[in-house]
């Protein structure tokens, strides 16, 4: 059971919640659903943290995501959208690692 448990937490089922939250956040224009969708994405970005390759960036993750819900906040919806790009790159990026395995 503790095993399950750590795979949602950390693994795929968060990430894309986590995601699809922050960009139905964005269409929706409700900045609410993106602070959300980025403190899920914390306990992700904290595990992934250890990865060698990419150490150093997993980390600011959800700070992009937080600062896509304050330009939300101050309407400034283009650079919401690119703040939270990053976010969408990195698992896009770690989704095509692990499936080359």
């Amino acid at each position: 059971m503790s095993t399950h448990l750590v795979q949602i937490i950390f693994g795929w089922p968060a990430i894309l919640v986590s995601l699809s939250q922050c960009i139905a956040g964005l269409i929706s224009k409700k900045v609410l659903p993106v602070v959300l969708g980025a403190l899920v994405f914390v306990p992700i970005s904290w595990f992934l943290s250890a990865y060698p390759p990419v150490h150093g960036l997993w980390p600011i993750l959800p700070f992009f995501l937080l600062g896509a819900a304050y330009a939300l906040h101050r309407k400034k919806i283009i650079l919401a959208w690119l703040l939270i790009l990053p976010a969408i790159v990195f698992s896009a990026w770690l989704a095509v690692l692990i499936l080359a395995q």
